[in-house]
């Protein structure tokens, strides 16, 4: 099965502060760690920094297969972390293509699954 990774991110709301944001990304990462592999990501060091990455709040990366259920899967979860924590979006970008999930229906949830797939494809 081939692979890709796939940036999973959501916005952050106005009253978030880190430590909301910190938990958030840890249920997201959760969530998607029951079908893959998650990591969270590290911004790079800046010019000031002491050469030591910061974690980035509300981001983490998945291995994807192409599979048709491990990425109904993938949407799916994305789709319930967005249904638990109202008025955010998801943002899923595989490789040159960037994906917006909102509150989703189920037929834009089953178009979306369409769309990530073909865009899995696409970046093999």
């Amino acid at each position: 099965m081939s692979e890709v990774v796939i940036e999973v991110s959501f916005t952050p709301l106005p009253e978030d502060d880190d430590f909301v944001l910190d938990q958030l990304t840890e249920e997201l990462e959760e969530d998607l760690r029951d079908i893959s592999e998650v990591s969270r990501l590290e911004a790079p060091a800046g010019p000031d920094g002491k050469g030591v990455g910061e974690v980035v709040l509300a981001t983490v990366a998945v291995v994807a297969g192409t599979d048709p259920g491990y990425v109904q899967a993938l949407v799916d979860l994305v789709v319930g972390f967005l249904n638990r924590n109202q008025g955010r979006r998801a943002h899923l970008k595989i490789g040159d293509v960037e994906l917006t999930i909102d509150q989703a229906t189920k037929a834009e949830t089953a178009k979306m699954i369409d769309l990530v797939r073909d865009a899995i494809e696409r970046s093999r």
